[in-house]
């Protein structure tokens, strides 16, 4: 059997149990994350505990959607660059209140980082995103602005449905 015959039956085989279970969210790559059209949301969740959380939206051309609450949203610019996510900062926030801590942590970001990629995202697994700060010492300022949750946490996982 030619290797070209077997990969087709792997892949076959390895996509057969995704198509069957449809509440399965898997991912191959940074390209079919941010394309996807269930806009699944990525967190990480310890305890009660839970992480900014990241919103690929369709309709936001290259920017992603990050909330703190349903109403308090961050925005990032972002372009894929050999399969992984490189995130620009920027302070674009819609938020209804001024007092959330991660808006005041971001509003006293100095406006050198404007501009900066701070964050690459990268597939760990299918269902992991793992994060690298470039700009370590503004993640861990914006980190210890909030005395019960990390907000940008090292990985991201998948939850098929939307949490905000």
């Amino acid at each position: 059997m030619s290797i070209a015959a077997t990969s087709k039956i792997l892949l076959s085989e390895r996509q057969a149990p995704l198509e069957q279970d449809s509440s399965k969210v898997a991912f191959t790559s940074i390209e079919q994350v941010v394309r996807d059209s269930k806009q699944n949301t990525w967190v990480e969740i310890k305890g009660n505990s839970a992480s900014l959380a990241l919103h690929f939206n369709p309709n936001l051309k290259d920017t992603l959607s990050v909330s703190y609450s349903s109403e308090c949203w961050l925005y990032f610019p972002y372009k894929i660059e050999n399969g992984r996510l490189i995130l620009y900062w920027y302070e674009i926030i819609d938020s209804k209140y001024k007092d959330f801590e991660v808006v005041k942590a971001i509003r006293k970001v100095k406006k050198k980082y404007r501009g900066q990629p701070f964050l690459v995202l990268e597939l760990a697994n299918e269902t992991t995103l793992r994060a690298t700060y470039l700009l370590p010492d503004l993640i861990k300022k914006i980190n210890n602005s909030s005395k019960e949750r990390i907000l940008f946490p090292n990985t991201f996982t998948v939850i098929p449905e939307v949490y905000l």
